[in-house]
C-alpha cells in the first residue's frame, strides 16, 4: 500500500513542479516583454494634440504692484439693444459677431444669446440703478 501512496504523491508533486515551471516560463516571457524599450510619439506630435480640457473662459492675467498674478473670468454685460445690434461691455456688436470666445447668435427684445462650442449664455439688459428699484404690493 505504501508504494502506491508514494507513487501517487510523487506524481502529484511532479505535476505541480511541471506546472510551476510552465508558470515561471510564462512570467519570464512577460517580464522580458516589459523590459524592452518602448518608443512613444515625438514632441512635435504631442504639440499638435488638441487640448482635452474644456476652457469655458479666456484667461486674463493681471499683475498688481506686489507682483501677485490673478486670473479673472471675463464678464459680459449687456447695456443696450437697438435694431439688430447689441451693446456688450461698451461696444456695439451685430448678429453673428465674435465676442471673445463667444459668438452672438440671437438678439431678442430684452436679451441676447452668446454661444461657444462648450456653453451657451443668455444675457439680459442690466439696469444701472438696480438697487433703487422699489417693489410695492397692495
Amino acid at each position: 500500500m505504501k508504494p502506491i501512496v508514494t507513487l501517487i504523491l510523487s506524481l502529484i508533486l511532479s505535476s505541480t513542479l511541471v506546472a510551476a515551471k510552465n508558470d515561471i516560463k510564462e512570467y519570464d516571457k512577460l517580464f522580458s516583454q516589459i523590459g524592452k524599450k518602448r518608443i512613444g510619439i515625438s514632441n512635435s506630435q504631442i504639440d499638435r494634440v488638441k487640448n482635452p480640457f474644456i476652457m469655458t473662459y479666456s484667461k486674463v492675467v493681471a499683475k498688481d504692484g506686489n507682483g501677485t498674478v490673478t486670473i479673472k473670468k471675463p464678464t459680459y454685460t449687456l447695456t443696450a439693444i437697438l435694431n439688430n445690434k447689441a451693446k456688450l461691455n461698451g461696444q456695439w456688436y451685430k448678429l453673428h459677431s465674435e465676442i471673445g470666445d463667444f459668438k452672438l447668435v440671437s438678439i431678442r427684445s430684452n436679451s441676447v444669446i452668446i454661444k461657444n462650442e462648450h456653453s451657451k449664455k443668455e444675457l439680459f439688459i442690466r439696469k444701472s440703478n438696480v438697487s433703487k428699484i422699489k417693489f410695492s404690493s397692495k
